[in-house]
């Protein structure tokens, strides 16, 4: 049985087509390193350095950890590493993860941390029998004394979450399972995510219980997907860093063709023919705008003779007319209103989504109580609907 980490259960629930390619056909792929994963790596290289240097009491002054940052970044710099956002170059973000090195730099020395843990290969099981392993790799674990541990993540990306979504994360959650289960004494484990780019800090902490039911709620996901039948693709803003674009479903035929000079693209079948059929859906609109305004014309023709059916030379058309109720259209404060109305007298899960068509039939058939069909006339008009229907004449025998 494989051992799972929060990478790939992850990339299962963002992309099973990736997941398939990933990891069950294991297709080989170029490394395409992006410049953003490229930054984040050498960031942590460096506090790695730090903390590791510590331990051997080395403390490193700031200008020689960014001089080991800038060494790693010249040493691995490569000119196929992705930049995605042509907006920036590589120097922005070189210089963007000094910054988030001085900035951590700053605010923490002298580091006084009892580190016990840096870059950590560990397991935890998910299940009694052990059959279903999790991997643990922390960035750094603390102690902090008297039964207090931290777990400790660094990142470098450029959006910081909402505390609630740090409240439920999976990661570092299933991580504090395994320092529980191996430090006897841990009373408190806390979760602590470093945004490097913003200066900031954010913490979380789980309890004994919320941890069990994640691990059960963890065990659930990795087996779905251990037993998935089918992997479809998912196309979303991560295929912007996807390695499996160009033999994805979703993506290959731009692969296909985007080398294409101008008038060969033009040409190829494919392109011809999405084309061809854009063209026919512009066509296809404008007439029928133009049917729906012919239609108009007729039924008030129709209204001002006073007639139901209208000749032409070889069909004609049958309009009919009713009257009918209209509600207050969508985000607007009278739906609002409406919709509170509904919920307050329990009669919401009827029209659920205010279904207007369902509410139309209730009040039409007078199905609900005459009090709330009363208070509902406040939101209701009446509105003449007309409809037509073009049919052939009957020739005379």
């Amino acid at each position: 049985m494989p051992t799972f980490s929060n990478s790939r259960l992850s990339t299962y629930e963002q992309c099973p087509l990736k997941y398939k390619y990933q990891y069950i056909d294991k297709i080989k792929v170029e490394e395409s390193n992006t410049v953003e994963a490229f930054m984040g790596s050498r960031v942590h290289d460096a506090l790695e350095k730090l903390y590791r240097d510590l331990k051997l009491q080395k403390h490193n002054m700031l200008e020689e950890l960014l001089q080991y940052y800038n060494d790693q970044w010249a040493k691995n710099w490569t000119d196929d590493i992705k930049i995605v956002r042509k907006d920036y170059t590589a120097e922005n973000y070189r210089k963007t993860g000094e910054k988030c090195i001085a900035d951590y730099y700053n605010k923490y020395d002298p580091f006084k941390e009892r580190v016990l843990g840096i870059e950590t290969v560990e397991y935890v099981n998910l299940d009694p029998a052990g059959e279903f392993k999790w991997n643990v790799r922390m960035d750094r674990l603390d102690d902090c004394g008297q039964g207090r541990y931290e777990i400790h993540d660094y990142k470098t990306g450029g959006s910081l979450p909402r505390q609630d979504h740090m409240d439920e994360d999976r990661q570092l959650a299933l991580y504090s399972l395994w320092v529980r289960e191996n430090f006897k004494d841990a009373e408190k484990v806390e979760l602590v995510w470093h945004y490097l780019a913003f200066d900031r800090e954010l913490r979380s902490e789980r309890t004994a219980e919320q941890l069990e039911n994640l691990r059960e709620e963890t065990l659930q996901a990795v087996k779905n997907v251990i037993s998935a039948k089918e992997f479809p693709a998912n196309e979303s803003n991560l295929c912007n860093w996807c390695e499996y674009k160009n033999i994805c479903p979703k993506w290959a035929h731009l692969f296909k063709v985007e080398a294409l000079p101008p008038k060969e693209f033009k040409e190829e079948d494919g392109v011809r023919l999405v084309d061809q059929l854009a063209d026919l859906s512009t066509l296809q609109k404008a007439l029928n705008e133009k049917i729906e305004a012919v239609k108009q014309d007729l039924i008030e023709y129709a209204k001002m003779l006073g007639v139901e059916v209208v000749f032409g030379s070889a069909k004609k058309a049958n309009i009919s007319m009713s009257n009918d109720i209209a509600f207050p259209a969508k985000h607007t404060d009278e739906r609002e209103e409406l919709i509170q109305l509904l919920k307050r007298e329990g009669l919401w899960g009827e029209v659920e989504d205010l279904d207007i068509f369902a509410l139309k039939k209730i009040v039409h058939n007078r199905e609900w109580g005459e009090d709330i069909l009363v208070r509902l006339g406040k939101y209701q008009e009446e509105k003449a609907t007309a409809t037509l229907r073009l049919a052939s004449l009957r020739k005379e025998e």
